[in-house]
């Protein structure tokens, strides 16, 4: 395997310009029929994008060995470098490193469908009017209780990972602040925005340069990620807000650093809005239901999108949330020595990753103000507390214990 490791790459074909040296000599090029099959059925059983990773890395770097264990890390680093959603992102690099632009379509659209299928079906029954007859507001509050224990267990692991030095907390604290005093879209791009300049102005390395050739398309998709950007931060009428919305989730999605429950807040921002028609415990039950489909925690925009506007809006808002990323993430690893060797953008990259901590700390804080203080919903704060941390018990299970309890007592007349 170190000769593997070690091999020099080929080019897919020319018109790719696949830079990086990824595939194997001698090894036949993946059909794209079996590349879009495999992707998908290992997505199909992935809950969570760490789980895809593993698997893609299982098949083809150690049972089909069509790329290199270093070349499979580069595609992880780079994935976690970029915005969006890990997992997605280094199944359309390995599509693009195996087929090239077309490969890179297949395998992002393959590691898609299975979540945007099951998240867009659960929306369909839950527009149903004997569902929400059967949802009622103490479940909700309930699994909204759960689900910032969860998010509260993550940001307590991502913050021993990832804020260390005195600036990563200073980024960490303010990005609290900042979110907190501030309710529009804009905060949430000024602040990562501040951070990495921050990493960047004091790191060490003060004569590093990029050396960078970047071609005319290149800049055009930059121009158009700055745009749709722009379309998310700047404050607009309230009916262009409406009117744009799907523009400003591809922008929203370019904001997503740090994973899934990250993009809390950011699209609470979006779609608990007026005019939007998806309401608090809309969103919470999306977030409930996320582990229970398998992909990464952005499975909830299908939801979403549906019920904005049906299975074109689930569709709509799936292609504008992933589609960005994923052009970002290959054009990102056409320079992917660069990013990794430039220790001002690595500097900047720390601090920004560190103040997306802020996003799920101001999430868990957004939730827990709109839960009543009773003594019902601090038991099941300390039964998710303690089954996520101690127990280690799945989403799932904790979801339908607590479920099944507040059937029970429903059921007993005991309701709030």
């Amino acid at each position: 395997m170190e000769t593997l490791q070690q091999s020099a790459a080929i080019p897919m074909r020319a018109a790719d310009k696949v830079e990086v040296a990824v595939v194997i000599p001698g090894v036949q090029p993946e059909p794209l029929w079996k590349l879009f099959r495999v992707v998908l059925l290992l997505s199909a059983v992935s809950w969570g994008g760490l789980a895809l990773m593993a698997q893609l890395e299982e098949y083809y770097v150690d049972r089909e060995q069509r790329l290199t264990r270093l070349a499979y890390s580069d595609m992880i680093a780079l994935a976690w470098m970029v915005p969006g959603p890990v997992g997605c992102n280094v199944a359309v690099q390995l599509g693009h490193a195996l087929r090239g632009r077309a490969g890179a379509w297949i395998a992002g659209a393959a590691s898609v469908l299975p979540f945007f299928l099951l998240m867009t079906l659960f929306a369909t029954f839950y527009r149903m009017p004997w569902m929400h007859a059967a949802m009622p507001k103490l479940l909700l509050n309930h699994f909204s209780v759960v689900l910032a224990m969860l998010i509260a267990n993550t940001w307590f692991k991502q913050t021993r990972s990832l804020v260390r030095g005195g600036l990563e907390w200073s980024a960490a604290i303010l990005g609290c602040v900042a979110l907190l005093l501030s309710h529009s879209a804009a905060t949430y791009v000024f602040t990562l925005c501040a951070a990495f300049a921050a990493g960047w102005a004091v790191s060490s390395e003060r004569n590093a340069r990029f050396h960078v050739k970047i071609t005319t398309a290149d800049w055009q998709l930059i121009a158009a990620l700055v745009v749709l950007i722009g379309l998310f931060a700047i404050p607009l009428p309230h009916r262009f807000e409406v009117a744009l919305l799907w523009p400003r989730l591809a922008g929203a999605g370019m904001t997503l650093f740090g994973g899934g429950f990250s993009a809390l807040p950011v699209l609470k921002t979006l779609f608990v809005a007026p005019g939007i028609g998806v309401t608090d415990g809309d969103f919470t039950l999306a977030f409930s239901l996320s582990p229970l489909s398998p992909g990464p925690l952005l499975n909830v925009v299908p939801f979403f999108g549906y019920l904005v506007d049906g299975w074109a809006g689930a569709l709509i808002a799936t292609l504008a949330l992933f589609v960005p990323s994923g052009c970002l993430v290959v054009f990102a690893q056409r320079h992917l020595h660069q990013l990794k060797t430039h220790p001002r953008f690595e500097h900047g990259m720390r601090v920004l990753r560190a103040v997306t901590t802020a996003f799920l700390a101001v999430a868990v804080l957004k939730i827990a103000l709109h839960v009543p203080l009773q003594p019902a919903y601090l038991l099941t704060a300390a039964f998710a507390g303690m089954s996520f941390v101690r127990l280690k018990l799945p989403v799932y299970a904790v979801y339908g214990t607590v479920a099944a309890a507040c059937g029970i007592w429903i059921f007993c007349g005991h309701a709030l």
